[in-house]
């Protein structure tokens, strides 16, 4: 791996880190200024509606500045409007109104530049070890954010709000340290597009288009659009019904469910390096096979009553999970010029948190109509659904392959 890889996953595990501590310290403290359920439930809204208008214009601002440049920039800012709510802080926490402002700020640059920061693998990895890095990346994120929201609440409890958030200042700024020396080594140094007559429009539906016209790239984000509904049925409301209603538990058992699945996506990121090489060679074949173990061990979860099978299945889920995940990451980022790739990730991201907003309502309506199971049972239809359109795109692969043999 080059020394701009290492950088980057320093990079993206410190940011990772980061915002596990500034969602757990904004939320609690929200809650507890408030006593309000629902002025706590603003906090998350307000960041899905700025993280989606953001991957709207984020095409406009890739246009008028360098991928370096933007990206150092973004985090830049993030960091410094971190920084100015450390200072801040007795004023800002006085006035909930102020804070709801500056986490819109925050949003919105994280809107802009997360796209940019899920585009830098492929241009910082050899394409035949994108599995292997997006695995190492997976595993890293997985127990860091296990570990944040395990012992942020603790850290608050004992040192405070805004002891706990100094800790995210600090972790930004190192992530922008090494962001810095990544956009050093990055040889887009221009615009990702000239000006032209109606280019902002062009450049707002360019992500858009790739996503369609390419097949490939087309059937994937289907399969995503199709695992991001079913991903929401493990939001914490629906896990904590199924904990009562199903296993009979107290409410400890939903952190044991939790803690079984970090445990079992932290083993299947082990498993996907372990196989990389493996993997990297049959992409499609390997979300295909993912999808479908998850699909079973969501279908079981659903029907099972016991609680301690509940937890091996969840553990039985994550290499599965991780299988499918990795391979298609990185069949995105194989697919897709690196230029244009931040555009596909900001209409992607766009398209499931919109997706994703939805499926919450529509699976809490299930659960309190029809029952907790037909959550999961729906839920696993839809990944089996999933693993359907891999087998497909699998064909549209082996077919590309023909071609380009014969030619």
């Amino acid at each position: 791996m080059k020394k701009s890889f290492y950088y980057y996953w320093f990079s993206a595990t410190s940011i990772s880190l980061a915002d596990v501590i500034y969602i757990m310290v904004i939320t609690t403290f929200i809650y507890q200024k408030t006593e309000s359920a629902f002025l706590a439930a603003i906090f998350p809204l307000i960041r899905a509606v700025a993280n989606i208008l953001a991957g709207l214009s984020a095409p406009l601002l890739q246009m008028k500045y360098s991928f370096s440049k933007l990206l150092i920039s973004l985090q830049f800012m993030k960091a410094v409007f971190i920084t100015t709510l450390i200072i801040g802080f007795p004023t800002i926490s006085e006035h909930i109104s102020y804070l709801l402002l500056l986490v819109l700020a925050i949003s919105f640059i994280e809107g802009w530049g997360n796209p940019l920061l899920s585009s830098i693998v492929p241009k910082v990895v050899e394409k035949e070890k994108l599995v292997k890095a997006n695995s190492s990346l997976a595993v890293t994120s997985q127990i860091v954010q296990f570990s944040g929201f395990t012992l942020t609440g603790f850290i608050v409890i004992q040192f405070g709000h805004m002891i706990t958030l100094i800790g995210t200042a600090i972790l930004m700024w190192s992530a922008w340290v090494c962001l810095y020396f990544i956009s050093l080594s990055l040889k887009t140094d221009q615009p990702l597009n000239n000006p032209k007559p109606n280019s902002k429009w062009i450049a707002i539906k360019e992500g858009w288009w790739h996503l369609w016209s390419n097949k490939t790239l087309r059937l994937v984000t289907m399969m995503d659009v199709i695992e991001g509904m079913a991903g929401t049925i493990w939001v914490g409301a629906i896990t904590l019904v199924y904990v009562k209603e199903v296993l009979h538990q107290d409410v400890q058992w939903w952190g044991y469910i939790n803690a079984s699945y970090y445990i079992g996506t932290i083993l299947g990121g082990l498993f996907v390096i372990w196989l990389s090489s493996k993997i990297q060679r049959n992409l499609v074949f390997n979300m295909a096979i993912g999808s479908l173990f998850f699909s079973l061990f969501t279908l079981l979860y659903g029907l099972n009553s016991i609680p301690l099978l509940s937890l091996l299945l969840c553990v039985l889920m994550g290499p599965a999970y991780q299988l499918r995940d990795v391979s298609q990451q990185t069949a995105i980022q194989s697919n897709v010029d690196t230029e244009i790739l931040p555009k596909v990730y900001a209409s992607r991201s766009i398209l499931l948190s919109t997706i994703t907003s939805i499926s919450i309502a529509l699976f809490g309506f299930i659960a309190d109509f029809l029952g907790i199971r037909w959550v999961y049972i729906i839920g696993s239809c839809l990944i089996a659904t999933s693993a359907l359109l891999s087998f497909s795109l699998l064909k549209v692969v082996e077919k590309k392959t023909d071609l380009e043999f014969s030619s």
